[in-house]
């Protein structure tokens, strides 16, 4: 691939995360994606991307896939270290699992989050998506597509686990709560940033200890 193709490419997933982002999926139309980008072309997308879903399916994995190796590494450093303090038994251990299984959740997520003058539209885009089925559906096949497994797929196990003490339905809206949450709450926050200018925002150290406070909490509370 040549750098005016990548770079067009790139352009071209920018804008539709950021229309996605804005007006729904079902909100916008390949040739409008096109036109936004600045191609002339009406059918610069399909050439570059094929289908609506090769589109969909390339701006998700342009950042699933970095989140996924953080989320991998977050993982692995949590079980190096139960492994070397021992299990532990009561609430305590627990107790850490529980964060440290937040901050898997959480912190590659937050990597995405851009940053005043420099904003991102995935986390807004990731809102929007998963209120349409379809796509909703597009991003679980990603997640556990074949040298893709999504490492949030990992968490939701481990969180399920976790919640033993629950009956069975219950750990399951338990999850629910805890990926909407964090979804949600990280859209708001990347909204925040595209408007700092208009509104003071939290120093970002403190928002994250926040979010994986009350995030532990949904999971650990009775």
């Amino acid at each position: 691939m040549n750098t005016r193709t990548h770079t067009t490419r790139q352009l071209l997933l920018d804008v539709a995360e950021r229309l996605y982002a804005e007006r729904g999926v079902n909100g916008v139309s390949l040739r409008e994606i096109g036109a936004a980008a600045g191609q002339r072309n009406t059918g610069a997308v399909r050439y570059h991307f094929g289908s609506k879903s090769d589109l969909l399916e390339a701006v998700i994995a342009r950042r699933m896939v970095p989140a996924n190796e953080a989320r991998a590494a977050y993982l692995a450093e949590a079980d190096a270290e139960a492994e070397g303090e021992g299990e532990g038994e009561g609430g305590e251990g627990a107790a850490l699992e529980a964060r440290r299984l937040v901050e898997a959740l959480v912190l590659p997520l937050v990597a995405q989050l851009g940053e005043p003058g420099r904003p991102s539209w995935y986390l807004r885009f990731l809102a929007q998506a998963f209120s349409d089925r379809e796509v909703g559906q597009l991003i679980t096949d990603l997640r556990y597509g074949e040298g893709r497994t999504g490492l949030w797929t990992e968490v939701q196990r481990r969180v399920i686990a976790g919640l033993g003490w629950l009956p069975p339905q219950r750990r399951h809206e338990r999850w629910m709560f805890l990926a909407s949450f964090v979804t949600h709450a990280l859209a708001d926050r990347e909204s925040l940033i595209a408007t700092a200018s208009a509104s003071p925002l939290t120093p970002p150290e403190d928002f994250v200890a926040h979010l994986v406070d009350v995030g532990e909490a949904i999971i650990t509370r009775p």
